[in-house]
């Protein structure tokens, strides 16, 4: 009888210590990495460096933030790079004239390029959530369509002669601190406060966690499941305005690499794959994992193949912490 008590006592406490790993282990992790590095060489923990880092993971991290939305309602957005390439060429061929043979003015082109992604978001989101059709397979879908329209509208060549307030979201600076990581963070800052302060966010982790729940409760589950999808097609808008003065130009490659890192991010952040847990606190501690590592392996001469490497070994280990954790 004793011998039984102690091991559920014993069972309970590994349960307890599991599920405190897998909610603190993304911080753990965070930390540890700024301490071997740190450790490693004198030039990490410098602030010209640490700017730059913030510099790197922004676009990354805008697309993270898009992508955590579905992710916390139990669905996947797999389009969000390529929306943001497609967005941010339309709006650099409207702001140049390239498309329609005269010059729009800059806000004309940006309301152009939130207008196509919220509609293509909206037909993905629709799509999912009234005919029960899986959101990997409709934004896989539009991930197409959005590549082959950013093809379309750049004629398959790079735009150039941007204007500079097109520009300058991603090239600037305000008070010596980078817009494109003042960009991030106000994002991360303001979808936080949606995701713990509105009734959207209390209604995005119900549907996450239970939908038939949820739908009893009275929550208007297609609409939830809809709109994250076009929250996340917004996002990207934001993401391809940053990427234009980023690289001083629209590039129809330049939504290349960019999707799976963003959602890796909100992996390693410690969010819930199925839905129903999460936040953009995990998020923005996943991202910064990612830039940490690629950063401080940049700077101890590590070939792309070895960071590629480490990138998925800490990958694999967040996600076994992920499952273990929701166990």
């Amino acid at each position: 009888m004793g011998s039984r008590t102690r091991t559920g006592l014993q069972f309970d406490l590994d349960g307890t210590t599991l599920r405190a790993l897998g909610r603190y282990g993304p911080i753990l992790g965070l930390v540890g990495l700024y301490v071997l590095f740190a450790s490693m060489t004198d030039r990490f923990l410098s602030y010209r460096n640490q700017l730059n880092i913030l510099r790197q993971v922004s676009i990354i991290g805008i697309l993270a933030i898009a992508s955590t939305f579905p992710i916390l309602c139990a669905e996947i957005d797999l389009s969000i790079a390529q929306m943001m390439e497609f967005t941010g060429l339309l709006i650099a061929a409207l702001a140049t004239g390239s498309l329609v043979g005269g010059e729009m003015p800059v806000v004309v082109a940006v309301i152009a390029g939130f207008g196509a992604a919220l509609t293509l978001g909206g037909v993905s989101g629709y799509i999912t959530s009234r005919f029960e059709a899986p959101s990997f397979m409709t934004t896989l879908a539009m991930l197409f369509l959005a590549d082959g329209l950013g093809l379309i509208v750049s004629e398959n060549r790079p735009i150039i002669g941007l204007p500079e307030s097109l520009m300058w979201l991603g090239s600037g600076s305000t008070f010596g601190f980078p817009n494109i990581a003042l960009t991030f963070l106000v994002l991360l800052v303001v979808s936080q406060l949606i995701l713990s302060r509105t009734r959207l966010g209390l209604y995005i982790y119900a549907v996450g966690g239970d939908r038939e729940a949820a739908e009893r409760m009275g929550v208007n589950v297609r609409l939830i499941r809809m709109g994250v999808l076009v929250i996340s097609a917004g996002l990207t808008v934001i993401a391809g305005i940053v990427m234009l003065g980023r690289i001083g130009s629209a590039i129809p490659t330049m939504g290349n690499n960019l999707l799976l890192p963003p959602i890796a991010a909100v992996i390693l952040g410690g969010a819930n794959l199925f839905g129903g847990s999460g936040n953009m606190i995990g998020t923005l501690v996943g991202v910064l994992i990612l830039g940490v590592l690629s950063n401080g392996l940049n700077l101890l001469g590590v070939d792309p193949a070895g960071q590629l490497v480490a990138q998925g070994i800490v990958l694999m280990i967040a996600v076994l912490a992920n499952v273990i954790g929701r166990k």
